[in-house]
C-alpha cells in the first residue's frame, strides 16, 4: 500500500477513536453550550470613557457618563447578527460594577448615570431570546479585601457579588472569571467559588481562563495551540477551558487530565471585532476585521464541539457603532444565520499535513514551511526573501475550487497594554495549479492580509498548487494556505453521546 495511504488511514482510525472516546465523555450541559455555539461578547465600563483597556481601579466615578445608553439595542443588533448568546462585562480587573452592589461603591449607581446595565441586558436577552453569560474578574485593583494576606474576606466579597449576579438576573448560562494570574492560584479557592454558583444556578457553566497548566504547575499557562490529550488542568472544577485571544488547533484535545480522572472541556475561543485588537471600544472609529477573516476563523472556531465569542464593544455613547454593527451583519449573511439559523461548516480543508516545500525560508525551524499547512492557526512559515515560491504537492489528483491564505502580520504596540496595529508586506502575488502535468496560473492578485478567501469559478483537477510571492514591502509570512472543494453547504456538527 502507499506510504500515504497507510499514514491517512492510521490517522483516520485514531481520529475515529478519539472521536468516539470524546463523545462517550462529554455531559449534557456541555452540549448546551456546544449547540449555543456562537456568542456576543460585550466589554463596556469605565475604560470605555478613559482610552484604556486596563486600569487600576482609581479612575473617577464621573467619567463613566453614557449619554445614549441603550443596551436593549445591543442584544437585538445580536439577536439580528445570528448570535445565540452574549457574555457582558460585570466587573473589570479594575473593579468598576456594572450593577448596585451592595459590597461596594465603585459602581454604576455611584456614577452620573446609575442604570443597572445588567438588568436591561437580562430583560433584552429575555425579550429577544438570547441566553445571557457572565463575564467577572477575579483581580479587583479597586476592593482592599483582596490585598489581605488572608485570602478568605476576598473570596467571601465575590461570593457575596456572584450571590447578586446568579439571583437577581434570572438564567445565566456561564460565568467567565478573568484575572488569576494577580494571585496564587489556589487563593481564589475556586472549589468553594464554584461550589456557591453551583448552588445558586446548577446549571451554569463556569470557567477561569487560563484554564490549563504546563506539565501541572500552578501558574503556568499552556498554550492552545501545544495543548494535548491528557494536559493537566491548572483550575479545577470548571466546565470548559479558556485562553484569550488565542486559536485553538484543527485537531484540538477535549480530554484534560484532574487527579488522573478524565474530563471533557470545550475550548471557547475569545475574539475581537476589531482589528486593532482593543476589547473597550476607543474614541476614535477603528476598522473591523475584514469579512474574509471572520468567515474563515467562524469555521476555525467552531469545529470539533468549540464555540466562538466575538467582542463587539459598545462606544462612550453606549451604542454599537455602525460600521461594526454591519460588520457583523455582513458576516451573518454570508455564513446564512442572518436573524437565526443552523451554523454552517467550512469546506473540508485538503490541505493539513501535504508535502510542501519552498524556494527560500528563514533559517529558524520554528518558522520552517511545515507551518503552513499543520493543524495550528499560530505557527507560520517565514521566507528568507522579499520573493518566494510555496509549492504544495496534493498526492492525489483533487479537484479544488477554493484557496484560502492567512497572512501572518508585524505587530505593532500601540501602548495602551493591548491594541496593536498590523502591517502586512504582500502586495502582488498569484497561484498556479498543476493540471495534466502543465502549471497554469489561476489566479492574479494584489495584497493578500489578513485573510484572502479565492473562489474559483471551476473546479480544477490539480495535482499540485504554488503560490508564487511576487512583490512584498518586507520579508513575508504565512500562518495557513488551506484547499478545499467547495460544492455544497456544510453544516457545524455536535459530537453528542
Amino acid at each position: 500500500m502507499n506510504p500515504n495511504k497507510t499514514k491517512f488511514l492510521f490517522t483516520l482510525i485514531l481520529s475515529i477513536c478519539y472521536l468516539f472516546s470524546a463523545a462517550q465523555q462529554i455531559s449534557k450541559l456541555q452540549l448546551s453550550q456546544v449547540k449555543r455555539g456562537y456568542g456576543m461578547f460585550i466589554h463596556f465600563g469605565i475604560n470605555t470613557f478613559n482610552q484604556i483597556e486596563w486600569s487600576d481601579g482609581k479612575l473617577p466615578l464621573s467619567t463613566y457618563n453614557p449619554d445614549q445608553l441603550d443596551p436593549d439595542s445591543w442584544v437585538k443588533i445580536a439577536k439580528e447578527a445570528g448570535f445565540k448568546y452574549v457574555i457582558l462585562i460585570t466587573k473589570h480587573h479594575e473593579g468598576f460594577c456594572l450593577w448596585d452592589s451592595k459590597y461596594t461603591d465603585y459602581d454604576v449607581a455611584s456614577s452620573p448615570v446609575k442604570t443597572d446595565v445588567i438588568a436591561k441586558v437580562a430583560e433584552a436577552c429575555k425579550k429577544y431570546g438570547l441566553e445571557l453569560g457572565l463575564y467577572y474578574s477575579l483581580w479587583d485593583r479597586h476592593e482592599k479585601s483582596h490585598d489581605l494576606k488572608d485570602p478568605q474576606p476576598y473570596v467571601d466579597f465575590m461570593k457575596n457579588q456572584l450571590t447578586e449576579l446568579l439571583t437577581n438576573y434570572g438564567k445565566i448560562c456561564e460565568i467567565w472569571f478573568d484575572g488569576a494570574w494577580a494571585k496564587k492560584d489556589d487563593d481564589w479557592k475556586i472549589p468553594e467559588v464554584y461550589a456557591h454558583i453551583k448552588k445558586l444556578q446548577p446549571n451554569c457553566l463556569v470557567t477561569v481562563n487560563h484554564t490549563i497548566s504546563i506539565d501541572g504547575k500552578p501558574g503556568t499557562i499552556k498554550q492552545p495551540t501545544d495543548q494535548q490529550t491528557g494536559d493537566k488542568v491548572r483550575f479545577w472544577p470548571v466546565d470548559f477551558r479558556t485562553k484569550d485571544p488565542n486559536l485553538a488547533r484543527w485537531d484540538d484535545p477535549k480530554i484534560f487530565d484532574q487527579s488522573g480522572k478524565q474530563e471533557y472541556l470545550i475550548f471557547e475561543h475569545t475574539l475581537c471585532l476589531s482589528n486593532r485588537w482593543n476589547w473597550f471600544q476607543k474614541k476614535d472609529n477603528l476598522p473591523a476585521r475584514e469579512l474574509d477573516e471572520l468567515e474563515e476563523l467562524f469555521y476555525w472556531t467552531t469545529a470539533n464541539n468549540n464555540i466562538m465569542i466575538l467582542n463587539v464593544p459598545p462606544d462612550e455613547h453606549g451604542q454599537i457603532r455602525e460600521h461594526e454593527k454591519n460588520r457583523i451583519f455582513e458576516l451573518a449573511d454570508r455564513l446564512g444565520i442572518r436573524g437565526g439559523g443552523k451554523f454552517p461548516a467550512g469546506p473540508t480543508n485538503l490541505s493539513f499535513k501535504l508535502p510542501v516545500k519552498a524556494t527560500n525560508s528563514a533559517k529558524n525551524d520554528k518558522f520552517d514551511i511545515s507551518k503552513i499547512n499543520d493543524f495550528s492557526m499560530e505557527t507560520y512559515w517565514t521566507a528568507g526573501d522579499t520573493t518566494a515560491s510555496v509549492e504544495m504537492d496534493l498526492v492525489a489528483l483533487k479537484v479544488i475550487n477554493r484557496i484560502t491564505i492567512f497572512e501572518h502580520p508585524k505587530s505593532i504596540d500601540l501602548n495602551d497594554s493591548f491594541s496593536t496595529l498590523k502591517k502586512y508586506h504582500i502586495d502582488q502575488f498569484s497561484i498556479e495549479l498543476m493540471v495534466d502535468g502543465n502549471w497554469k496560473t489561476v489566479y492574479m492578485g494584489d495584497e493578500i492580509g489578513a485573510c484572502k478567501i479565492i473562489k474559483l469559478p471551476v473546479g480544477y483537477n490539480a495535482s499540485k498548487l504554488r503560490l508564487n510571492i511576487l512583490h512584498s514591502k518586507s520579508i513575508p509570512s504565512i500562518y495557513h494556505i488551506g484547499i478545499s472543494n467547495d460544492t455544497k453547504k456544510h453544516y457545524r456538527k455536535v459530537l453528542a453521546k
